[in-house]
């Protein structure tokens, strides 16, 4: 992988939100898991943060991921003495 291939994958998946396609067996134990991509390695796998799981990175390949946008708050109600 050349290093310009890698400085895509990372400005595309570093610090992005992802959720894992369990196509893959071995990726079956983050199904609706949220995690954070911390960067890319230099094989170009995407090394993953899951959420509420452990504080390990998982490499994981990039095609197995789906990149999610992060919830966005609700819009704060107005209380009478605001309007």
């Amino acid at each position: 992988m050349t290093s310009e291939e890698l400085e895509l994958l990372r400005s595309r998946y570093a610090g992005r939100m992802v959720k894992v396609n369990a196509q893959r067996p071995e990726l079956a134990r983050f199904v609706n898991l949220r995690g954070r991509v911390v960067t890319i390695n230099c094989n170009g796998r995407a090394l993953v943060q899951f959420e509420d799981f452990d504080p390990a990175w998982y490499a994981v390949e990039p095609e197995y991921l789906k990149i999610i946008e992060p919830a966005a708050e609700p819009p704060a109600e107005k209380t009478p003495q605001q309007q």
